[in-house]
């Protein structure tokens, strides 16, 4: 607390310009909306987002990845080839298990949920804890059927969440001022996921039923990788070297040779690109979203041209997760939890492998959780200051405040799951929309033990103006209040933070500790507070987190 208390009166000072505005904008136009996660869709793949499945086909529909467990693909699952030498020892274990699964699946194909249902249980525990996530999804890329002809993932906008209903259709609803009254046309880039085919038949189908064209655009890191190299045959061998993906050529020969068309004709993207009216970017990794437009610290054409129309006026353009968070124009953050921040600190490094410490993949000196960020940045698109993703749910507040502490970066804006921020970033407005809130940390101080900052935290509907020092004129929304239903004091990689915002409405103070860690949260004369929907809205509070080491 003594640490603190100094940090949390120097941050206040700081805190000027942000007034509780009374009028609110009769009519706002958006250009940019960031969603916080992946967007709950219902389809036949995902039947668990759903509000009922009984419109699923299973025999007219994809409903499941298929695995076979015969001997061609064990084999191939588990080939020397393809495996560390000082991972043979688990590559054998994994053989046997393949044998001994084979046998109780008699050989056959098998759901995915079947299979991985197994490979959970008491009997392979101990070798499923063992793998990192790369072998993990070698093993499943190995084992996968080929999809079967005619059979296709259906989406459900109908039967998905009323937020994504709601996200997908606004998104939609964003682009028509551009139309001339015909339907808007969207871009669907999935280059950020590990598998940048598995996602294209699920999201064409949400955004077609919200009244859009789609086509996806299939553009990836291998890809422009293949472009520079003049290696568009050889996209099978850079997705495994680049992205760890295997077989996708035999999975989806049709995605595959569609990509491979698209490499081989380097103009292939301006169509595509000239006739949408936005481009919305899936959930999946930054870097790896970063890495399919700029290609050795120089973007790709196909950037330069999008980001051309995207400030001219003439192309919106949407993202989700982590997607969201590659859209900035410096100081991209790509690893890390807060606790691994806190004690760590901020590396201006390559992001680690996932799980890295299971087959000694990590960089030296990092580990799996180490926070990492590109300090040249993503895509170029918001260029206000940083973008987090998933902020409460993953008690990512800290690592966020940690990176804008080590790069000076005046503003970092935090969107949480299930929660858009929209921007005109011409005009320099935003508003937030859906279930949860956005977390906006402004300056922040601090050492390798303390930080401090201001803070907002806004909710659906809140709406303000938006610059590269902060926020200001925000006019709060007016919501129902409900009662929490679990807290928690965990505040890193947790809930803590979002949890117990309530306090600051109602003492104005909140303290939290957790193994080594403090945190202070307050209000000041300077701050406005609204409780709403179990959580309390904050504007001008202040926040430090200390970390004592006696």
């Amino acid at each position: 607390m003594k640490f603190l208390m100094p940090l949390l009166v120097s941050v206040s000072l700081g805190v000027f310009g942000v007034t509780h505005s009374t009028s609110v904008r009769a009519e706002n136009m958006y250009n940019l909306m960031m969603i916080g996660s992946q967007l709950d869709i219902c389809s036949s793949m995902q039947s668990d987002k759903c509000d009922t499945t009984s419109w699923i086909q299973a025999n007219d529909m994809r409903t499941a990845r298929l695995f076979h467990l015969n001997d061609v693909r064990r084999k191939e699952a588990t080939r020397q080839g393809i495996w560390p030498k000082e991972r043979d020892d688990i590559r054998q274990q994994l053989a046997t298990a393949l044998e001994e699964m084979a046998t109780y699946f008699g050989r056959g194909v098998v759901p995915e949920y079947r299979f991985v249902e197994r490979l959970r249980s008491r009997a392979y525990q101990t070798l499923l804890m063992e793998l990192s996530e790369a072998e993990y999804q070698r093993l499943l890329d190995n084992l996968e059927l080929r999809h079967a002809d005619g059979l296709h993932e259906i989406a459900s906008l109908e039967h998905s969440s009323a937020t994504t209903r709601e996200m997908v259709e606004e998104f939609v609803a964003m682009l028509k001022p551009l139309t001339r009254n015909g339907k808007p046309r969207i871009a669907l880039v999935t280059a950020a996921a590990r598998n940048s085919f598995e996602p294209i038949e699920r999201y064409t189908g949400i955004f077609e039923q919200a009244g859009a064209e789609v086509t996806w655009l299939p553009v990836d890191a291998t890809v422009s990788r293949a472009q520079v190299e003049d290696r568009c045959t050889e996209l099978e061998e850079l997705r495994r070297n680049m992205h760890g993906t295997y077989d996708r050529d035999r999975v989806n020969p049709q995605r595959h040779a569609e990509q491979q068309a698209f490499c081989a004709d380097d103009t292939a993207w301006e169509g595509i690109l000239g006739r949408a009216h936005g481009v919305f970017f899936v959930d999946g990794r930054a870097d790896t979203l970063r890495d399919a437009f700029i290609v050795e610290q120089e973007p790709t054409r196909l950037l330069r041209v999008l980001l051309g129309r995207y400030l001219e006026g003439s192309l919106i353009i949407g993202a989700e997760g982590e997607a969201s968070a590659a859209l900035v124009a410096a100081n991209m953050i790509t690893n890390g939890t807060s606790r691994s921040a806190l004690l760590e600190g901020a590396f201006a490094r390559k992001a680690p492998p996932e799980m890295c410490d299971l087959d000694n993949s990590c960089p030296r000196d990092l580990g799996p959780n180490s926070l990492t960020y590109e300090p040249l940045g993503g895509l170029g698109v918001f260029n206000f200051g940083l973008v987090d993703t998933r902020m409460s749910q993953a008690g990512r507040q800290v690592r966020m405040l940690r990176t804008a502490q080590a790069t000076g970066a005046a503003l970092a804006v935090g969107i949480d799951e299930n929660t858009a921020l929209q921007v005109n970033t011409a005009r320099g407005y935003f508003q937030v929309m859906g279930d949860n809130g956005v977390f906006v940390g402004e300056n922040v101080q601090g050492s390798d033990t303390l930080l401090g900052a201001s803070f907002h935290y806004l909710r659906h509907g809140s709406t303000g103006d938006i610059t590269r020092q902060g926020l200001s004129n925000i006019t709060l929304a007016s919501l129902p209040s409900v009662r929490q239903e679990s807290l928690t004091i965990r505040f890193l990689d947790d809930t803590g933070i979002y949890d117990n915002l309530g306090t600051l409405c109602n003492r104005g103070a909140s303290r939290l500790l957790q193994e080594h860690a403090e945190l202070i949260m307050q209000t000041t004369d300077d701050s406005d507070v609204s409780a709403v929907m179990g959580r309390c809205q904050v504007v001008n509070g202040v926040l430090g987190v200390a970390l004592n080491n006696e």
